[in-house]
């Protein structure tokens, strides 16, 4: 069966996100966007998770717990876990990683956590978008303990990209964004590797619609089926 996704949505607890990317406002733009296969992905935290998986209920897609991490050597990989308990358990983690560095709402903007109904219930008073203390091959040994996807980050942007690495440390999938040429595929050797396509949407009208990049062919539009997909399991 072929799915439409987008893995990897920012919601407001992310601080660089708009004030309109609440949990439901998110689920109701996926949705009449046709998505199937949906994840946020906010920065270094998953603090938003219990609500966005409560609300995932009310849907018919396939809701994927996952998160960005901004690993130490400067770049973003994208996680997703198999289990809800698990990403709780590894947010906890990752809090420890956490430089508990302030931020200035004014200029960065505010780290909201919301309720089920999308209303404000706690400000995150540390900065998400620095990098963790937490190095790629720390991750990679903290994340075995856990049934989960690792994936690196809009590779082709000049920011947190991670190319350098893609070869040294393999990792489950390679992520580009729609502005990745030919040239960029044969340079980087990307042709045999899974590639995922998402909107890193910050914005809700970001949000992709049903598209050739973004589809993906599963058994079923389940959490199984989405991690036999990346040889796992």
């Amino acid at each position: 069966m072929i799915y439409y996704y987008d893995l990897h949505i920012h919601s407001v607890l992310s601080p660089d996100a708009d004030t309109l990317m609440t949990p439901n406002n998110i689920f109701n733009m996926a949705n009449l966007k046709g998505l199937n296969i949906l994840s946020v992905t906010d920065h270094n935290s998953l603090k938003q998770l219990p609500v966005l998986y409560e609300i995932s209920k009310s849907y018919d897609m396939l809701f994927i717990p996952g998160v960005e991490i901004s690993v130490k050597e400067g770049f973003h990989v994208l996680c997703y876990f198999k289990h809800i308990e698990d990403a709780l358990s590894f947010d906890a983690f990752i809090d420890t990683c956490n430089h508990k560095q302030g931020y200035d709402e004014k200029t960065l903007g505010r780290s909201e956590i919301t309720d089920i109904y999308d209303d404000v219930i706690e400000i995150y008073p540390y900065d998400l978008t620095i990098s963790l203390t937490l190095s790629l091959k720390q991750l990679i040994l903290v994340l075995k303990d856990y049934d989960h996807i690792l994936v690196y980050a809009h590779v082709d942007r000049k920011k947190h990209s991670g190319i350098e690495y893609i070869d040294r440390i393999p990792l489950d999938a390679i992520e580009v964004t729609k502005h990745a040429n030919e040239d960029f595929y044969r340079n980087n050797h990307l042709e045999n590797k899974i590639i995922l396509h998402n909107s890193d949407a910050h914005q809700i009208i970001d949000i992709l619609e049903r598209e050739e990049m973004n589809k993906i062919e599963l058994e079923s539009l389940t959490i199984e089926s989405f991690f036999r997909f990346f040889k796992h399991g």
